[in-house]
């Protein structure tokens, strides 16, 4: 007897992955970025302009902690999957109306933007769900401007 109060086909994809593609899901996203948003973004302000790239933002979770620390950075957030990437947009534009943020669907592995395309690289929570992390790194390695962050 199946006691699940979501459907499969609500809780997960063909494919079988599950974070994200339920509403239940999102919610416990959201309550671990939360939770852990001390730990995770204390001191972590980046500078107004600084060009930033969340890698596989997934419902946003992280994107509006973010966001409220660092309102003047220009951030591009990318997700391989559009579900996720509307439940991210519904997210800051609940938290943050006014916030512009740049949302791109793509593999992390093959991302399209040049060479040093951005200031910081922001990675949380994503490379245990890629096929390829070390091909994501190098690949999120390639967009990084070289040199560290600018005076």
């Amino acid at each position: 007897m199946d006691t699940t109060t979501e459907s499969t086909s609500e809780s997960m994809t063909a494919g079988g992955y599950v974070h994200g593609y339920s509403g239940r899901e999102a919610r416990r996203l959201g309550d671990q970025a939360d939770a852990l948003a001390a730990l995770l973004h204390e001191g972590t302000a980046y500078p107004a302009g600084s060009r930033v790239l969340e890698a596989g933002c997934g419902v946003g979770a992280q994107t509006v902690h973010l966001v409220a620390r660092s309102p003047g950075m220009r951030l591009t957030a990318v997700d391989l999957s559009p579900a996720s990437l509307d439940q991210a947009r519904a997210r800051v534009r609940a938290s943050f109306p006014a916030a512009r943020v740049r949302w791109r669907c793509a593999d992390l592995r093959d991302l399209p933007f040049p060479d040093a395309a951005f200031d910081h690289v922001f990675v949380c929570f994503v490379l245990e769900h890629v096929p390829d992390p070390r091909g994501a790194l190098v690949a999120l390695r390639r967009v990084l401007r070289p040199g560290g962050p600018s005076p």
